[in-house]
């Protein structure tokens, strides 16, 4: 329910009111969230509202209206870069900071094309933190190096690509796929088939788990 983030937002309307930086703190893991909070006392940030899932996320943003929204790459309805698409796709230019309890490879160039301006580890100490929240509101990129690279052969997915890997993760098979999106099949397969390349995948499979593992897909 919605209930429970309102309470918290309006709990702490009245804390540290002389900071300026409004930040939204996403994250269902109730210990994280009070780590955030306690690394921003005594800065110039402070925690205008939580929120556990992606769907609290977009009303917080709707109604509370942050300046700034940190989110966990791992929510329990979708991945934090579908979070940011969404929230771009409503025309928000809110920037924001991912967090994650470990490293995958190729999620700083996934969270950078989802639309997000950086990424940072859970392990991360308090002054990391800030410097990283620093950074994101004054326009910079920030980049976590504890990730691997993606390889250089690695593209980024088309939104069409994605589009199709979507379905194929859905069960959908080729001819489906075909007449969902109005194209032909040999489309689907050309498709399919850069995803393959990009992706370093051999097969459908392989395809939508390194999706997912790139937070390419839901």
């Amino acid at each position: 329910m919605w209930l429970e983030p309102q309470v918290r937002m309006q709990e702490m309307s009245a804390v540290d009111s002389a900071a300026t930086i409004s930040v939204g703190v996403v994250d269902d893991d109730a210990i994280v969230r009070a780590w955030v909070r306690l690394c921003l006392q005594g800065s110039e940030f402070r925690v205008a509202g939580e929120a556990a899932s992606a769907d609290e996320a977009l009303r917080l943003v709707e109604r509370r209206r942050p300046e700034l929204l940190l989110v966990d790459f791992n929510l329990p309805d979708r991945s934090a870069t579908d979070l940011v698409r969404a929230l771009r796709r409503q025309g928000s230019t809110i920037p924001m900071l991912v967090i994650t309890a470990a490293p995958r490879r190729g999620l700083n160039e996934a969270v950078r094309e989802a639309g997000a301006q950086g990424l940072i580890q859970k392990q991360a100490d308090p002054g990391e933190l800030l410097r990283a929240l620093r950074e994101v509101t004054t326009g910079q990129r920030v980049v976590d190096h504890r990730h691997p690279r993606r390889p250089s052969r690695h593209a980024a997915l088309t939104p069409r690509e994605r589009e199709v890997l979507v379905l194929v993760a859905d069960g959908e098979s080729n001819p489906q796929i075909a007449a969902r999106l109005g194209v032909g099949i040999e489309s689907v397969k050309t498709l399919l088939s850069r995803s393959f390349t990009k992706l370093g995948a051999h097969n459908r499979m392989e395809a939508v788990s390194a999706a997912r593992e790139l937070g390419l897909l839901r």
